[in-house]
């Protein structure tokens, strides 16, 4: 995946030279010769990390960083202090403002792509668990926003089909309000540790919120869609059981393809189907139909 760094420094010599030395690395590079066009520039194209010189004339890096941090449309951005000057209670300054790092000019090339690549991979993982539900350890809904925006535009060139399984545990409140929401919580833990051993790797599972969960299944239309989604309802429905075995727990469960979402999104089509399967009384599933001419909303 090409990743943004955007270099802030004065010198035009000192861009080409940092490019130069990470000619190797998948970056795109963006440059800014002056703090306020830095700012500006990590507003607009959001880099995966900030190359940012310290002497700058009108603004330094200092107050660049401070400025970044304090901005919640850059604060997780990376900072990598450059510097031909070292003092140690100035390091300790750039790390207090939320630099990840600090280079010293001039530099050894290996040590620079060393220290971006430790950075980058720092920001991978941050984003990673950004988007892990505590609670479950499966994806949560802003992966799922933003993976089946991915596995979309790849299907719009391909051709292939995508498929969308949402379903929600029934009376979820009932079994928090008689055995506690610990026990509810650990109903949900339970039902992940089922869906993934059901899904493939391929698939994207995740938790939304409270009992209810979607899976993105790519390369899949609904008809082989839908035969997962009933294998899930028959697995959880037979051994999904807590508390010694006295409480069973079912799920109701909605599925749509790409041929069938219409002029809603995917997700909402396979949502509408769920709504369908749980005035139905749950633990089955329903499955988005193409429309008749007469009715957009044909299951």
């Amino acid at each position: 995946m090409l990743q943004r760094a955007l270099v802030v420094d004065d010198s035009v010599v000192f861009h080409k030279l940092i490019k130069t030395h990470l000619d190797g690395e998948d970056l795109e590079f963006h440059s800014a010769f002056d703090g306020e066009s830095g700012l500006t520039m990590a507003a607009d194209i959001h880099p995966s990390l900030i190359l940012l010189d310290v002497d700058m004339p009108d603004m330094d890096g200092f107050e660049v960083c401070r400025r970044l941090k304090a901005n919640a449309a850059t604060t997780t951005i990376p900072v990598i202090f450059l510097t031909a000057d070292f003092y140690l209670k100035d390091k300790v300054k750039g790390l207090d403002l939320g630099a990840v790092d600090y280079v010293t000019k001039p530099f050894k090339p290996e040590e620079l792509c060393a220290r971006v690549r430790a950075s980058l991979r720092a920001k991978q993982l941050f984003e990673q668990k950004a988007m892990i539900d505590g609670s479950t350890g499966l994806w949560n809904r802003k992966y799922l926003d933003d993976h089946l925006a991915a596995q979309m535009a790849f299907a719009s060139q391909s051709g292939a089909p995508i498929s969308c399984i949402v379903l929600d545990v029934d009376g979820l409140q009932e079994i928090n309000r008689k055995h506690g929401m610990v026990f509810g919580d650990e109903v949900l833990r339970m039902l992940g540790g089922i869906l993934l051993s059901q899904c493939r790797a391929v698939d994207a599972v995740c938790h939304c919120d409270g009992g209810k969960f979607a899976i993105i299944v790519p390369g899949m239309g609904r008809a082989g869609a839908g035969r997962l989604a009933e294998r899930l309802c028959a697995e959880i429905s037979t051994h999904l059981m807590s508390d010694g075995g006295n409480v069973g727990v079912t799920c109701g469960f909605g599925v749509a393809d790409t041929l069938v979402a219409g002029d809603d999104s995917l997700v909402e089509r396979a949502e509408l189907m769920l709504t369908r399967a749980k005035q139905n009384g749950g633990n089955c599933v329903c499955i988005a139909r193409p429309p008749r001419k007469d009715s957009r909303l044909a299951a």
